[in-house]
């Protein structure tokens, strides 16, 4: 897919690696809709010319997410491309004082349900087009978990699997599905935890070219020995990721 003039709405699009693919789409000349939680930043990216539209939606509210899909459904009828990357990780163990039913809720929502239903949402947009693209941002921790984390770990899982089922339910020349799975990501995200960890412009660029190339899921710089790994001794593949915190 060429993506000049091609609309394109991506969540999450205000930092991180959502920005990065922001930047990226512009330079393809995309007609870039992002979805952010910050007001604020939102105001700033719309002061670009090549942003078609911004769209203020807190993902952890699925009633908030049912109305943006029917407000782009409504705006944006010409969507082709949706990328869900938003996301958010609480780095701490299951049974913790500070891991609450609020909180599991949170995670749960905006990691897994929010892409669910705004891919729902929207497909009835993007399944009328002649070519049509949806993109999630998973991680290598959909493959195997690692020590903490344990409820994105369990929402990344959910989301590799519902990648696959879509691309069994859905002809590509219909709808084309593609899963990102980078490694740990240099993103405020992650901020003051983890060693080697790769670059948001990496991941927007891997993502950027799945798009344009037909790719399908693309393992991102470590990932791609993890998925070996993990295809070759599980039990070895688990072992390796309980040491990292």
């Amino acid at each position: 897919m060429n993506l000049h003039g091609v609309k394109v709405l991506i969540t999450g699009g205000t930092s991180g690696i959502g920005l990065k693919l922001v930047e990226e789409l512009i330079r393809e000349k995309a007609k870039v809709i992002v979805v952010g939680r910050s007001e604020e930043k939102l105001q700033l990216l719309s002061q670009d010319q090549q942003i078609n539209s911004v769209y203020a939606c807190d993902l952890s509210n699925p009633q908030e997410v049912i109305r943006l899909s029917e407000k782009i459904s409504q705006h944006h009828p010409d969507l082709q491309v949706l990328i869900n990357n938003a996301g958010i990780q609480h780095n701490i163990l299951f049974a913790e004082a500070t891991s609450t039913s609020e909180l599991i809720q949170s995670e749960v929502n905006t990691n897994f349900l929010a892409p669910l239903l705004l891919t729902r949402g929207l497909l009835p947009v993007l399944t009328k087009q002649t070519q049509a693209v949806l993109v999630n941002m998973s991680s290598g921790l959909a493959l195997t978990p690692k020590f903490k984390s344990a409820v994105y770990c369990g929402t990344k899982g959910g989301l590799h699997i519902f990648s696959k089922a879509l691309r069994i339910q859905y002809d590509p020349q219909t709808l084309r599905v593609i899963e990102i799975l980078p490694p740990a990501v240099d993103t405020p995200m992650t901020a003051g935890r983890g060693r080697k960890k790769i670059s948001p412009e990496m991941v927007a660029k891997k993502t950027i070219h799945a798009i344009t190339n037909q790719k399908k899921e693309v393992y991102v710089h470590k990932t791609k020995i993890l998925y070996w790994l993990n295809r070759l001794s599980p039990t070895l593949a688990q072992q390796l990721m309980k040491q990292f915190k």
